[in-house]
């Protein structure tokens, strides 16, 4: 046995295991908690020291570039008040007009021929406040030049460690050495004023009244694209400002240290007095975008507020504090000349980690060596106690679960041997008693199958031989016999169902149904059960409502035991409903449907609503006596709802009526579009949408012209679906075995559908239906099978092998008769679908033997002939001829009315009296001509009584000239300079075969061709070509493209454009008249 399962069980060596661990586990948990809370103090001391120490290095580190940028101006300055003082009488003017000129804007700026901006201090002199040119004199030449040359020297020895230096004055004069942005001087504007800037009013008396260097703010120069702060150091001469002297300090150095430097795990920060913050490593976006005014009290950060505050009221000379709010130590130290503070967070849960992953270590060790100890002690305690204990519980376990040949070994002479043997006893006398058990259940089972299959195929006989002899296939009865049958048939029906019952409830109770399971559409399934629990109703007022909705989920299930589950509900609820109604409802919820079965009914008392769903219950003991049945419907339904995984459950009010709701899973896979294989209970769907009464009420011989043979060894059977065939006056054939009716069919006889039974001795019915279909399809000869079979699996195989249907017995006649017409309807579908195939391939083949071909066209000198003609897929009655004798063409085009055989016959009827008539009159008279052809056309149309007749336009051609007769569509004359003509023919004539005398509508018409003139025919299958938005081609179209492609192309190419232009125009839609066109062009 394993630890594992050593552990599970509630042993005494299981519990001395537990009670030692335990008291052990306390020990090393204490031990380590004690070394947790020692190494926190000690960790704590030592890290406060560390940061007093990081913290004072680093301010002083970070305080050197800004203290010597102060010691830096503090030179400047002194050696500027000197030189000033030594020069106090000397006006440079000379030098001051080597400096710069003037410019055009009024402003003197550096002479940019001669400026190196990378080497030259920049110089720029504005204007005043209120835009005047400055007045210079010598005070100001003396301090430029002055300021010039300190510039120059003391400029380029700091530019290693400073970004610029500059001197600007109250006048609005500025030098500027930054060789990194040489034009900033140059691109600065006219009106720039240095005195409003903070770099320089920072410096002046009202802001600065100690007169000592001072920093600006954090800004960003928007010239050399990087955040700086300036250092300014004012220079004052007898109490007046005349000069501020500045080092322009980069901070990006500055920013990196803070964000990138610092110790593990902790960060820096630095912000001003003020608040204002200079650098954040998780804020610098909110600094920039604040232009260096992002303040810290005016911020939502409450981390952020909790430190400054912390830090403001430290007291003095304390560099370690504690943030008790955020819990963490903050260092502080201030960065000298901007005295901004400069601060790191380190936060407490450090030291806390450290500990715990000490203690923890402290903590796994004692638990590692408390799991050696027990381990020890396991193994000893196991050979001993355990093993034993394990191997007789293994064994019980084995026993419960039916391997009743286990045995123990026994080989120990303690009381565990003993425990051995007496378990070895028992086994073999359980063993024993369930082989007993085992083979009396199966005898059961197989008796049960057997009875049930036996009992059918009386049950058939009975109730098929009363349904017919009910419905008069013996003569007319009386009231009171009619009355006997129906309870007959009623009895075996209520018998069938019991059979069917008791069946599933074995198969259920022995776990032997397997489902098919799929996706199914239960407002469809619930459509197909109404309809057959219809009969139930018989003559009581109720009603069946199906209140399903379209858009309802599909449900996964076996189709067929959802039907029987409904089938049963539905039945239950027509029995105990008198009057009202029955309604199916249906909605999903979360992943599952829930179904509703509601009547208003006589109702269940809430007692007895539990009881309802055990087998052989019903609401009381007689009520099987009032209302019939076994009481085995619910516990079945039941049962097959739960194999779906749903429930079935049931509220109801006594006097008012019941609901019954049960649960299926919704599917995830989309409905199959192929018909689903139903249960027994049952017909196909393919029928179920019928209203059965109504396809087999028909009259009483409407069968007589079809020949069925029934295949059945039972002679019961064959005479009850005799009986019901003979309702219908169908001529019958009888085999009594599978082989002979395979002899009969070999000997000639070919029957209409053949009734089939599967289950016959020598040959069964599934294999006649495979040597059948060797030779005949589905729809030559289909096969009804008879079976007592209804099992999903049995159904498939019978249609795997080829059957068309199936009926399980005891037979429903309205089924039967239903199902049997619809097959033999296909039939009639398929034979008449071959002969009208047949009759349109002869059409197409007709009317591409009346087109001229391309070759008697080309022998026609005077003219250019290009002709068109495309069948429909029903074929119209188009046609078009050429004929070419004596110098004359005679050119006709035609179309008769309809589709089909006959009017590609009348076409060439047609054809052939034209070409006789043109013989025997060898010039064309449009009077004699046309009366001849219509007499001839109207006494072979009523002959054929087909009400069919054509419009026909004929042309004659000669020397250029064009005479024209008959009624059809107009023709288009095309001139050579592009010109269009349309001429109509509805006065030239009559349609032909429309009526016997036409002499008095016929007329022609005349005009001459020139060189490059042409004519167009055509039939309205152009003109009223759709497209698929059901929009017509037209004539002004055909004329558009006619013009377009007309005047300098042959016929040929003329022809080709309009029939191209007309298929792009139909595009997908389907073609319903046959197209053709005509076009004649002189040469």
């Amino acid at each position: 046995m394993s630890l594992l399962h050593f552990f599970s069980k509630q042993s005494l060596t299981r519990t001395t295991l537990i009670k030692m661990g335990i008291r052990i586990a306390i020990v090393i948990i204490a031990v380590t908690l004690l070394s947790y809370w020692h190494l926190v103090t000690i960790l704590e001391s030592q890290t406060l020291e560390q940061l007093e120490k990081y913290i004072i290095e680093r301010g002083q580190r970070e305080s050197q570039l800004f203290l010597l940028a102060e010691d830096n101006l503090t030179e400047f300055k002194r050696e500027f008040l000197w030189q000033l003082d030594k020069q106090s009488d000397y006006d440079p003017q000379a030098q001051f007009e080597k400096l710069g000129v003037e410019w055009g804007d009024g402003t003197i700026r550096n002479d940019l021929e001669q400026f190196d901006a990378t080497r030259q201090v920049a110089i720029y002199i504005g204007k005043t406040k209120e835009g005047e040119a400055l007045p210079i004199n010598a005070d100001i030449r003396r301090r430029v030049v002055i300021m010039h040359e300190l510039l120059t020297h003391y400029g380029r020895a700091w530019h290693n460690r400073f970004q610029n230096t500059y001197v600007m004055t109250p006048e609005n004069i500025l030098l500027l050495y930054w060789p990194e942005i040489p034009t900033w001087v140059v691109d600065a504007p006219a009106d720039f004023y240095l005195p409003n800037g903070e770099y320089f009013w920072v410096a002046d008396q009202q802001h600065n009244p100690k007169r000592e260097s001072v920093w600006t703010g954090l800004y960003y120069d928007k010239v050399a694209k990087i955040w700086m702060v300036s250092c300014e150091t004012p220079v004052d001469i007898a109490n007046r400002h005349v000069a501020t002297i500045g080092h322009d300090i980069v901070l990006t150095d500055l920013f990196n240290r803070t964000s990138d430097d610092h110790l593990e795990s902790a960060y820096n920060l630095i912000f001003r007095q003020d608040g204002r913050l200079i650098a954040h490593p998780e804020y610098m976006t909110q600094i920039q975008d604040a232009e260096g005014n992002f303040n810290i009290l005016n911020s939502d950060d409450q981390h952020l507020n909790n430190i400054f505050q912390t830090v403001k009221h430290q007291q003095p000379g304390t560099i370690a504090l504690e943030n008790t709010k955020d819990n963490e130590y903050l260092a502080v130290t201030k960065i000298e000349g901007p005295d901004w503070y400069f601060v790191t967070v380190y936060p407490k849960s450090l030291l806390a980690n450290l500990a715990f992953d000490t203690a923890r270590f402290i903590l796994i060790l004692g638990l590692i060596s408390l799991l050696i100890e027990i381990t020890v002690l396991f193994f000893v305690l196991r050979e001993q106690v355990a093993k034993p204990l394990n191997d007789l519980m293994g064994a019980t376990e084995q026993i419960t679960k039916g391997r009743f040949e286990t045995h123990l070994k026994v080989t120990r002479q303690n009381e565990f041997g003993h425990l051995a043997q007496s378990f070895n006893a028992m086994s073999q006398e359980i063993q024993a008693r369930e082989d007993s058990l085992r083979q009396a259940n199966q005898l059961k089972d197989e008796f049960l199958a057997n009875t049930s299959h036996e009992l059918r195929t009386p049950l058939n006989g009975i109730i098929g031989i009363a349904e017919s002899l009910r419905e008069g296939v013996a003569g007319e009865l009386s009231d009171k016999a009619t009355a006997n049958l129906t309870m007959i048939v009623s009895s075996g029906k209520r018998l069938s169902a019991l059979v069917n019952d008791i069946l599933d409830f074995s198969k259920l109770k022995h776990k032997e149904i397997e489902l098919q399971v799929k996706a199914v559409g239960l407002r469809e399934i619930v459509d197909v059960v109404l309809t057959l629990s219809q009969p139930l109703v018989a003559k009581k007022p109720v009603e069946l409502n199906n209140a399903i909705a379209v858009d309802l989920p599909a449900a996964k299930a076996d189709e067929n035991r959802l039907q029987q589950i409904l089938y049963n509900l539905i039945g239950n609820a027509i029995k105990f409903t008198e009057q009202g109604k029955i309604e199916i409802k249906a909605s999903a919820v979360e992943s599952h449907l829930e179904i509703t079965v509601s009547d208003t009914g006589i109702g269940i008392p809430s007692d007895k609503q539990t009881r309802i769903f055990e087998s052989f219950e019903q609401v009381e003991g007689g009520m099987e006596r009032t209302y019939g049945g076994t009481g085995l419907g619910l516990a079945v339904t039941k049962r097959l709802v739960q194999l779906h995984g749903g429930e079935l459950g049931v509220k109801s009010t006594l006097g008012v009526g019941s609901q019954f709701m049960f649960t299926l899973p919704i599917s995830e896979e989309p409905i199959s579009s192929q018909s689903a294989v139903v249960a027994s209970q049952s017909p196909l769907q393919a029928v179920a949408d019928w209203d059965i009464k109504t396809l087999v009420q028909q009259p009483q011989n409407t069968g007589g012209h079809f020949k069925i043979l029934i295949v059945d060894d039972e002679p019961v059977n064959r005479q009850v679906v005799a009986n019901f065939l003979s309702l219908q006056n169908y001529n019958i054939v009888q085999a009594a075995s599978g082989m002979e009716a395979i002899a009969l069919i070999e000997d000639g006889l070919i029957p209409d559908a053949i009734l089939l039974d599967v289950m016959m001795p020598r040959m069964t019915g599934y294999e006649v239906t495979k040597r059948l279909r060797d030779k005949w399809q589905l729809s030559e000869m289909p096969i009804l099978l008879l079976t007592a079979k209804n099992q999903v699996e049995d159904l498939v195989i019978g249609l795997e092998v080829g059957a068309n249907d199936y009926l399980t017995k005891p037979i429903s006649k309205d089924e039967l008769l239903a199902r049997l017409k619809t097959h033999l309807n296909i039939k009639r579908l398929r034979e008449e679908n071959i002969r009208m195939s047949a009759e349109l391939d002869i059409s197409r083949r007709l009317q591409q033997m009346l087109l001229p071909k391309d070759e008697e066209l080309q022998h026609i000198e005077a003219l250019d002939i290009a002709g068109f003609m495309a069948p429909a897929d029903e074929v119209g009655g188009d046609y078009y001829d050429v004929l070419y004798q004596n110098g004359q063409v005679l050119i006709g085009i035609g179309d008769v009315t309809g589709h089909g055989l006959e009017s590609g016959a009348l076409a060439i009827m047609v054809q052939s009296a034209v070409r006789t008539l043109l013989a025997a009159y060898h010039q064309l008279d449009a009077v004699k001509f046309l009366t001849a052809l219509n007499q001839m056309v109207y006494h072979n149309v009523i002959r054929m009584n087909a009400e069919k007749s054509l419009t026909l336009s004929l042309l004659s051609y000669q020397n250029g000239q064009l005479v024209l007769t008959g009624q059809h569509e107009e023709m288009i004359v095309i001139r050579a300079n592009g010109e269009l003509e349309q001429i109509d023919t509805m006065d030239l004539g009559f349609p032909i075969g429309l009526d016997e005398e036409m002499a008095d509508f016929i007329a022609e018409t005349k005009l001459s061709l020139k060189s490059g003139d042409g004519v167009v025919l055509y039939t309205d299958g152009i003109t009223e070509a759709e497209n698929i938005e059901g929009q017509y081609y037209g004539l002004e179209r055909l004329c558009f493209v006619i013009k377009q492609n007309g005047q300098q192309n042959s016929a040929q190419e003329i022809q080709k454009a309009v029939i191209d232009d007309v298929r792009r125009f139909i595009g997908e839609q389907k073609v319903f008249d046959d197209i053709t066109l005509l076009v004649i062009k002189q040469k």
